[in-house]
C-alpha cells in the first residue's frame, strides 16, 4: 500500500502553496463500493443545472442559511466573528453586520464562527444559535467551544450583541475539529432538539495529549468525536431527551446521540423524509458521508473512528480489532482519486431546479490530492438504503454562465427556506443553484 503524508487540517485560509492549502484540510473536516467505483459519467439531463453568484466580498465565509419563512434574506457566516446579510432580491450586502463577535472568537486556523442556526420559531421569538470557538482557554489551554445563543435586536437586521447565552461548552485539546455544524430536527416528535457536531479535538489521528486510549471519538467519557443532541429549553438552558442512548448514564455523557466520528464538519436533515446526513472528514486515505434515519430517533450508531476510516480498516491501527458495533458510511472515497476533505450537504427539496430533485448535493472542499485545489460538486441518490449514481456535476456549474465566476474551495452548503442550495467558497463568493432551461 502507498504510504501517505498524514495531513495535519486546519484552515490557514489565505496560503498559496500546495502545502499549505493541504494543511487547511483540518476544519472543514447499503453499498460497499468507495465513491471510485460509484463515480459515473455526468447524465446529459444535468445540463439544466446553473450557479449563479449571490453575492461576493465575504472575508472566509464557512456557513449560509436563511430564517424559517424569510425568502429576502441570506445570512452568510464569517470565521473571523461576523455574520452578514444579503438582501436576495438585489444582491447587495448590508454595510453592517447582523452580528460582529470578532473579539470573542479566535482567529487562527480552526477557531472562529463555524457554524449558526435559527430557532424554528424565530419569527416570534428572534432567537438564533452560533457555534464559535475561542482562541484560548478551557483545561487544554487550546480554546472553548461554545454553544450561544442570541435574540435580534428591535431592528430585524441587527442582533442583540448583549443578547448572549451560553448554552453548552466544550474544551478543545488542539485548535481544530472543533464543533462546527449545529441544527434543529425537523423530525415529528423532535421538536425543540438541537443538534451538535464535535470533531475529535485533533491532532493526528485522534491521538496524543488529550486523547484516551483509544482516542476520543470512541469514549463515552467525552464530547468530542460525537454527534450531541440536547433539547433547548425556553430559559436557554438544556436538557437530555429521554431516548438519547445514555439517558440516566452517570458515567457516560448523556448529551451523545452519535458517536465514532471524525471531523463531521457538515450535517443536515432531509426536510421530505427526515434522513440525517453527515459529511466526516477523513485522515489519510478516504472520507465519507454517514446517515441516520428517521425510523432510528434515538441514535447511538458508531461510526467507527479512529479505527475505521470510511469502509477500511484505517491503517495507523491495524492491528486494533474494530468496534463490534461499528456502522458503515454509504459512500466513501479516496484521496488519490477524488477529494480530501468532504463537505456534507442537503438532499435537494426545492421546486426550481427540477434535474436535482430528490438529489444529495455535496462537496468536496479541495478536489483530489494531486489535483489543483478547488473545490468540486457531487450529488448522490439514496434510496433503500444504497447509495448510487454518485457523480461530480462541477463543470456544470463552473464557471458561471454569468460572469464566468470560477470555484474556489468549498466551504459549505446552504439551504433556504423554499429549499434552494447556495454553495460558500474561500474566494469569498455565495453560489446559488438555479436552473439553467
Amino acid at each position: 500500500m502507498k504510504t501517505k503524508r498524514s495531513h495535519v487540517k486546519t484552515t490557514a485560509l489565505t496560503a498559496s502553496s500546495r502545502a499549505a492549502r493541504r494543511l487547511r484540510k483540518s476544519i472543514l473536516a447499503a453499498s460497499c463500493l468507495s465513491a471510485f467505483f460509484l463515480l459515473l459519467p455526468l447524465p446529459a439531463t444535468h445540463a439544466g443545472i446553473q450557479a449563479v453568484r449571490i453575492a461576493g466580498g465575504f472575508t472566509q465565509p464557512l456557513y449560509v442559511c436563511a430564517p424559517p419563512g424569510d425568502t429576502a434574506r441570506l445570512f452568510v457566516a464569517e470565521q473571523g466573528g461576523k455574520i452578514k446579510i444579503i438582501n436576495v432580491p438585489s444582491g447587495t450586502v448590508n454595510s453592517a453586520p447582523f452580528l460582529d463577535i470578532s473579539a470573542e472568537v479566535a482567529q487562527n486556523a480552526g477557531g472562529g464562527i463555524l457554524g449558526m442556526t435559527f430557532d424554528p420559531n424565530y419569527a416570534t421569538n428572534g432567537r438564533f444559535f452560533v457555534s464559535y470557538t475561542t482562541a484560548r482557554g478551557g483545561v487544554f489551554g487550546w480554546g472553548v467551544s461554545h454553544i450561544a445563543r442570541f435574540t435580534v435586536s428591535a431592528d430585524p437586521n441587527v442582533a442583540d450583541r448583549a443578547s448572549e447565552l451560553t448554552v453548552l461548552t466544550v474544551d478543545q485539546t488542539q485548535t481544530d475539529h472543533n464543533v462546527d455544524w449545529i441544527g434543529f430536527s425537523p423530525r415529528n416528535g423532535d421538536e425543540g432538539n438541537l443538534y451538535i457536531c464535535s470533531g475529535d479535538g485533533g491532532h493526528i489521528e485522534d491521538n496524543g495529549p488529550g486523547h484516551p486510549p483509544g482516542g476520543n471519538a470512541q469514549s463515552l467519557q467525552t464530547l468530542l468525536g460525537k454527534i450531541l443532541r440536547i433539547h433547548i429549553e425556553e430559559n436557554g438552558t438544556y436538557t437530555i431527551p429521554s431516548n438519547n442512548p445514555f439517558f440516566g448514564s452517570t458515567t457516560e455523557k448523556q448529551e451523545i446521540w452519535a458517536y465514532g466520528l471524525r471531523n463531521p464538519f457538515r450535517a443536515s436533515f432531509d426536510r421530505k423524509s427526515g434522513t440525517m446526513y453527515i459529511g466526516d472528514v477523513g485522515e489519510t486515505l478516504r472520507e465519507e458521508v454517514d446517515v441516520n434515519s428517521r425510523s432510528n430517533p434515538g441514535g447511538g450508531q458508531n461510526f467507527g473512528w479512529r479505527v475505521r476510516e470510511g469502509f477500511i480498516q484505517n491503517p495507523r491501527y491495524a492491528d486494533d480489532p474494530p468496534p463490534p458495533n461499528a456502522v458503515d458510511p454509504i459512500l466513501d472515497y479516496e484521496h488519490d482519486t477524488t477529494g480530501i476533505c468532504v463537505i456534507g450537504g442537503y438532499v435537494y427539496r426545492g421546486n426550481s431546479v427540477r434535474d436535482l430533485r430528490g438529489l444529495y448535493v455535496f462537496g468536496d472542499c479541495f478536489g483530489p490530492e494531486n489535483g489543483d485545489f478547488t473545490g468540486r460538486i457531487f450529488t448522490l441518490t439514496y434510496r433503500g438504503g444504497v447509495a448510487s449514481d454518485f457523480q461530480d456535476i462541477t463543470s456544470e456549474l463552473f464557471p458561471t454562465r454569468i460572469g464566468g465566476y470560477t470555484l474556489g474551495a468549498v466551504t459549505s452548503f446552504g439551504e433556504d427556506p423554499n429549499g434552494e442550495l447556495y454553495i460558500t467558497d474561500l474566494n469569498g463568493n455565495v453560489f446559488q443553484i438555479q436552473n439553467a432551461r
